[in-house]
């Protein structure tokens, strides 16, 4: 919770207390806010009344009051009497003596817990009770006014924030694509032709590079210097002699 809000919050609940003071101070001096009170101040008295008793008037309570009478009777009963032979007769007589004590006792203790009539309020303590409860509630107002406030906000924070993400994935979603198409059709600009990739594999296939120019005469085998004989001078010069013959016209 931010500090502003803690501070709005406190003000208000400041407020509310001299405001819960106001509304009592009307339910006195007001007439027909003083009847709505007492009214008021009358139902809330009964119904909280008659969930007490019902609380009290609890059935299994009731049979267990009854069953412990009834066996602290034949108790007493049993103590009382003389341990005789009892006949037919008196068997009879006691088990219907104790059906009309069961029946006594249950109609005593039916009366006993049956609700008994509930008493207003007196007209002060009724205007003071619902005042009380008017105050109270509008504290308690303030107070879930307050929390349902600050959920409110943080839950709009939370979906601005998520807005703002999913916008800005998408920003760069789009960005992604528009680079991704650039870089195609740069692709596509650059891209060399098929036909002239073959005239020109063919072109160098055809005229040798002067590398494999340079490996051929490489590869080629030197001719072997051949050594000339030194003859004699008298066979060196006649030949001379022919080669002058045949230079001159």
């Amino acid at each position: 919770m931010s500090l502003t809000l803690k501070i709005t919050s406190l003000f208000v609940r400041t407020l509310a207390k001299p405001i819960a003071n106001t509304i009592k101070r009307n339910a006195h001096e007001h007439e027909r806010f003083r009847k709505l009170c007492v009214r008021f101040a009358q139902s809330l008295h009964r119904l909280d009344m008659r969930m007490r008793l019902g609380l009290l008037q609890d059935p299994a309570v009731i049979d267990r009051q009854i069953a412990k009478e009834v066996a602290q009777a034949e108790a007493a009963r049993k103590r009382a009497q003389i341990p005789t032979v009892k006949t037919e007769a008196q068997m009879k007589a006691e088990e219907a003596m104790s059906a009309k004590e069961k029946e006594s006792i249950k109609k005593k203790a039916e009366a006993a817990h049956k609700p008994p009539r509930i008493r207003p309020l007196s007209e002060a303590k009724a205007i003071e009770t619902g005042a009380n409860f008017v105050s109270e509630t509008f504290i308690f107002a303030v107070g879930i006014g307050v929390i349902v406030f600050e959920q409110w906000r943080q839950r709009r924070k939370a979906q601005n924030q998520r807005s703002d993400l999913e916008d800005k994935l998408e920003d760069l979603q789009n960005e992604l694509n528009s680079v991704k198409a650039e870089l195609a059709e740069v692709k596509v600009r650059h891209a060399p032709e098929p036909n002239s990739t073959k005239l020109l594999g063919f072109w160098k296939g055809s005229s040798g590079s002067p590398d494999s120019e340079k490996e051929s005469k490489e590869s080629k085998p030197r001719a072997k210097p051949v050594s000339v004989a030194s003859s004699p001078p008298g066979q060196q010069q006649p030949e001379k002699e022919k080669e002058e013959k045949t230079k001159q016209p």
